[in-house]
C-alpha cells in the first residue's frame, strides 16, 4: 500500500490550523531556544577569533627580553643585542629599547612623556602603524638625526598649541616631528606606549642616560612554533653571559594565546549547555502540548483506526505535527540569531562577526532531533490506541 504522506501533512496541517493559536505559542519556546543556540555559536567563534586576533596583532613570535632584579652594572645592553642576533638560531628581527623620561610643557601644564630610544625594526617587531610622515630609517640612527614620531594623543595635544611648529624640545634639545603613530592593536596594557610617547633613534636616546644599559629587548622568531625554544635559548645566554645572581625575564605571548583558546572554548561549552537546556525544556512543551492534542482528538483517532488507518500512518501524522511545531520555531529562531549578530556589521567595523554554516546546520539539525525527540511519545500514544476505547471516549 502506498504511503499516503501528502494526505498526512494536509492533515498535520489542519489539525494544527484549528489551534493555531496553541501552536504559534508552543513554538515561541523553539524560537528563542534555536536563536539562543546560534547566537552561543556565532558570538562564541567570533569572540575567540576576536580575541586571538587581538594577541596575534601583539605578536605570537614576540619575546621581550627585560631586566628582573639584575644590578645595573648587569642590565642587558648592546653587546647582548649582538650575541642573540649572533647565537640564537631562529630569530628573524630584532629591536632595542632605552627609555627616559622628560617633561614637556603644553597648554601651560607640564607632562612627563616617554621617550623611546629604538631601531628602524620596532615597527616590524612591535606591528607600529604609522598614520601620518614616516617611521625612523637607517640614516636617522647613523647620522643621530634629531627626529621623532609621536603617538595620536600627543599629535592632538600639540595641535592646539598655537606655537607648536612640528618640532618640540626634550632635554634642552629640539626634535623635528617626522611622524605620528599607535600600536594596530590593544595590547592589553603590556607595552612601553603610553598617551604621551615619542619615539626617536635609539643611538640620540642613548646619551641621555648616564648608564650604557638597554631596558627591553623585543625579538620575532622565525615562527609560532619556534617561541619556546628562542625563549629558553635567549635566557640561557644572557645567564652565561652574567652574574649568577642575575636575574632576566624572558616573556613571550604563546601561552596567552594557549589560554585564551581554551577559555573561549570552555565559556561556549557553557553557554552551549544552557542553550541546549532551553531547548530541552521547550521539547518538553511540544510534548505535553501534543499528548494534550492526542486526548482531545481521542474519538478522531478510534474513528480512523475503524475505517482502516494504519498505526505507522498514525504514527507518522502525529510526528509531523510535532515536526511542524519544532522546526517552523527552529527556523524562525535561525534566522534571528543569524540577523542579530549580522545587523551588527552595520554599526561597527571594529568586531568582524562570523555567521558559520555549522551554526546554522546545528540550529536545524538540534530543532528536529527535539521535534522527533519529543514528538515520538505522542505520536506512539495515538497509534497504540484502541479503536474500541478511543470511540467509547467522550
Amino acid at each position: 500500500m502506498k504511503f499516503p504522506i501528502q494526505e498526512i501533512l494536509r492533515n498535520a496541517g489542519q489539525a494544527l490550523f484549528r489551534n493555531w493559536g496553541r501552536a504559534i505559542l508552543t513554538s515561541l519556546s523553539m524560537v528563542v531556544g534555536t536563536a539562543s543556540l546560534v547566537l552561543v555559536v556565532v558570538v562564541g567563534i567570533s569572540g575567540r577569533d576576536y580575541t586571538l586576533e587581538q594577541i596575534r596583532g601583539v605578536g605570537t613570535n614576540l619575546v621581550s627580553i627585560s631586566n628582573e632584579g639584575a644590578p645595573q652594572s648587569e642590565a642587558i645592553n648592546f653587546t647582548d643585542l649582538d650575541a642573540i642576533r649572533r647565537e640564537i638560531p631562529g630569530v628573524k628581527n630584532s629591536a632595542a629599547i632605552s627609555m627616559v623620561h622628560p617633561s614637556l610643557t603644553m597648554d601651560g601644564i607640564t607632562h612627563p612623556v616617554t621617550l623611546v630610544g629604538t631601531s628602524p625594526e620596532y615597527e616590524i617587531v612591535r606591528n607600529i602603524q604609522v598614520l601620518r610622515g614616516r617611521f625612523l630609517d637607517e640614516d636617522d640612527m647613523t647620522f643621530r638625526n634629531k627626529v621623532c614620531l609621536i603617538t595620536e594623543e600627543f599629535d592632538r595635544k600639540l595641535q592646539r598649541d598655537p606655537f607648536y611648529d612640528g618640532h618640540i624640545t626634550l632635554y634642552g634639545i629640539s626634535f623635528k616631528v617626522i611622524g605620528v603613530f599607535r600600536e594596530r592593536v590593544n595590547t592589553f596594557g603590556q607595552t612601553e606606549i603610553v598617551d604621551f610617547s615619542t619615539i626617536a633613534p635609539l643611538s640620540v636616546v642613548r646619551f641621555f642616560k648616564s648608564l650604557d644599559f638597554l631596558d627591553f629587548i623585543y625579538v620575532t622568531a622565525e615562527s609560532m612554533e619556534r617561541v619556546p625554544e628562542v625563549s629558553a635559548a635567549i635566557k640561557s645566554l644572557l645567564i652565561s653571559r652574567h652574574r649568577n645572581q642575575s636575574l632576566y625575564r624572558v616573556d613571550n605571548l604563546a601561552a596567552i594565546l594557549d589560554a585564551a583558546n581554551k577559555i573561549s572554548l570552555g565559556l561556549t561549552v557553557v553557554l552551549l549547555v544552557i542553550a541546549m537546556i532551553s531547548l530541552v525544556s521547550s521539547g518538553i512543551s511540544i510534548m505535553n502540548v501534543m499528548l494534550i492534542t492526542v486526548t482531545e482528538r481521542t474519538r478522531e483517532i478510534g474513528v480512523k483506526k475503524a475505517v482502516g488507518a494504519q498505526r505507522r500512518v498514525l504514527l507518522t501524522e502525529f510526528l509531523v505535527e510535532a515536526l511542524i511545531l519544532s522546526c517552523g520555531g527552529g527556523l524562525v529562531g535561525i534566522f534571528f540569531g543569524v540577523a542579530a549578530p549580522f545587523s551588527i556589521r552595520f554599526f561597527t567595523t571594529a568586531v568582524q562577526i562570523q555567521i558559520p554554516i555549522a551554526a546554522v546546520l546545528l540550529g536545524f539539525g538540534v530543532t528536529l532531533l527535539v521535534g522527533l525527540t519529543f514528538g515520538m511519545l505522542p505520536a506512539l500514544r495515538a497509534s497504540r490506541m484502541n479503536p474500541v476505547d478511543a470511540l467509547r471516549y467522550e
